[in-house]
């Protein structure tokens, strides 16, 4: 929830910059814990997976989701 927030708000204060910077620190920190995790074992490796998947993947998707919807808005501000 927050990453869409920020997301939201970065858009609609004109720091749309900030939406690909983020999402691209998430796709870091996602491949950072698929290489880690395999590169491990057994519950070690699941724990990196779950950090992939249950933290970094949603996290990208709210930040751009967010600022597609701050875009939108900002857009139906500036018509009117």
């Amino acid at each position: 929830m927050i990453p869409l927030i920020i997301g939201t708000a970065a858009m609609r204060h004109r720091k749309g910059w900030l939406v690909p910077v983020l999402a691209l620190l998430g796709v870091a920190i996602m491949a950072w814990a698929i290489i880690q995790g395999r590169q491990s074992t057994g519950f070690d490796g699941m724990g990196y997976a779950i950090v992939a998947i249950l933290m970094a993947a949603p996290a990208i998707l709210g930040v751009l989701i967010g600022g597609a919807i701050g875009w939108f808005r900002r857009r139906g501000e500036a018509k009117g």
